[in-house]
């Protein structure tokens, strides 16, 4: 489990066993800058992933996962502007996490400032 924090918005991602979330968990403590697409939360890092894995074009809420395209994390937590009956990243995304409980997610603001962390990190 890793942590993403917005302001005081704190959520836990529970990590799925893929070399995607391998390489996201070895490059915490990840910060980027909130962007959003409807109710999708993305953020560009300094990652690089090539390698199309567990790859979606439909995703569900809660989901997070990586954009190659963009090298961008993505947190979907309701519709984007292309979704139909279901959520569609803008293109497929390597889905590497879970988050269980969205609510409070709608908060973060395009400019916010985010962290994705491991749960000791804050503590040193």
């Amino acid at each position: 489990m890793i942590l993403f924090k917005s302001g005081d918005l704190v959520k836990e991602i529970n990590l799925l066993s893929t070399r995607t979330a391998e390489i996201i968990k070895k490059s915490l403590p990840i910060r980027g800058i909130a962007r959003r697409w409807g109710d999708e939360i993305y953020f560009e890092t300094d990652i690089e992933i090539a390698e199309k894995e567990n790859s979606r074009d439909v995703v569900e809420v809660g989901d997070v996962a990586y954009w190659i395209p963009g090298k961008a994390i993505c947190i979907f937590f309701g519709k984007t502007p292309i979704s139909d009956d279901k959520i569609r990243p803008a293109s497929p995304v390597n889905l590497f996490g879970k988050i269980k409980v969205v609510k409070g997610l709608e908060r973060v603001q395009e400019g916010d400032e985010v962290l994705i962390f491991e749960k000791d990190y804050l503590d040193e």
